[in-house]
């Protein structure tokens, strides 16, 4: 008789079937020890009982759990989004299964959702770290000391010496910059990230880069920090619009921010791009369906995504991995920043 409740154990099939715990144990692995008679009686008894193995223990015995831990700030975003399917895309391609947290920015909870995942004897570890500026680096020498496989991508802890795979955000930040100046733009402005993250510093370095290369200037103002991807885009807007001299193109290190602010300048009656144009960074999805369409950054997130899982299996394998692999970003041109030659 199947067991009523509880979950069913190797002892339960046991008794079912009047053999010992052993024998069971050894035809549900295979072993042809066992008579393949016996094999086949035990799984059909394994079916009907709803046996589901114990994949902890099976784990610590062969030592390899063929999962890979994943955690990002959120998976709603479309960046994650489509890095995870890159990263589960690899994976099953190689005999692996992911487990996804979310850190929601907050580093404590990531220290949380890491310990979580070595519980569950995940292979490796794949993190793209909370951007709430929260210190877990000795967390991670402590990990790496231990010898737990790990991958860091997109945002990435400073002078760790772990592997990390990352898009060139200064070279993305300067080809943003200078798409705006090549359609004609002179004043442009920058939503700027936080500057404790290595991310902003980068796009807001290539912004500067590029203004610098073409003889524009930085007028006082032009540079806004960002405090929220969408709560302040009025604020914002209107900082820069009431300028003495408001500028005629945004650089947003962010395509929340460049869509949220884009829509407040629709709002006020400035045409976009006629006396204002956006270009973000990260080509969510969500930029194609705006109006106008935004042009942004692409991040290769599918191909982050793959190579993240390649390098963190081929860790897992015990080999060598390059501790930094930068990828190029590529500009994408839509409605929001193509110049259009005003009528008189």
């Amino acid at each position: 008789m199947a067991k009523s409740s509880g979950k069913v154990t190797i002892h339960d099939i046991a008794y079912e079937l009047g053999l010992n715990a052993s024998t069971v144990s050894r035809a549900l692995a295979d072993n042809p020890v066992v008579s393949q008679k016996t094999r086949d009686l035990v799984q059909a008894k394994a079916d009907e009982m709803n046996y589901q193995p114990n994949a902890m223990a099976a784990a610590l015995r062969r030592g390899r759990s063929n999962i890979i831990g994943i955690i990002v700030p959120a998976i709603d975003r479309s960046f994650f989004a489509r890095v995870i399917r890159g990263m589960e895309d690899e994976a099953d391609e190689r005999g692996y299964r992911v487990i996804v947290c979310q850190s929601y920015d907050n580093s404590e909870r990531e220290c949380e959702m890491v310990k979580t995942l070595c519980r569950l004897q995940v292979d490796g570890i794949v993190v793209s770290i909370a951007k709430d500026g929260g210190d877990n680096l000795d967390f991670y020498q402590d990990l790496i000391a231990k010898e737990v496989p790990v991958q860091f991508f997109d945002t990435v802890p400073q002078g760790l010496g772990a592997p990390t795979i990352v898009i060139n955000d200064r070279q993305g930040g300067y080809e943003a910059t200078k798409h705006l100046i090549d359609q004609g733009y002179q004043r442009i402005a920058h939503l700027r990230g936080p500057q404790y993250l290595h991310i902003y510093q980068d796009r807001y370095h290539g912004y500067l880069d590029a203004m610098k290369e073409a003889g524009l200037t930085v007028s006082t103002g032009y540079v806004v920090d960002i405090v929220s991807h969408f709560d302040d885009s009025k604020d914002i807007f209107g900082k820069l619009w009431n300028l003495p001299e408001p500028p005629d193109a945004v650089f947003s290190t962010s395509d929340f921010s460049a869509a949220s602010c884009l829509k407040v300048a629709r709002e006020q009656g400035v045409r976009v791009p006629e006396d204002l144009a956006f270009i973000g960074f990260a080509n969510e999805g969500f930029t194609e369906i705006i109006t106008p369409t935004l042009s942004t950054v692409d991040q290769q997130t599918m191909r982050m995504g793959q190579l993240a899982a390649q390098r963190i299996i081929a860790a897992v394998d015990g080999e060598e991995v390059e501790l930094a692999l930068v990828l190029e970003p590529e500009v994408v041109v839509r409605g929001s920043s193509v110049r259009v030659i005003k009528r008189k």
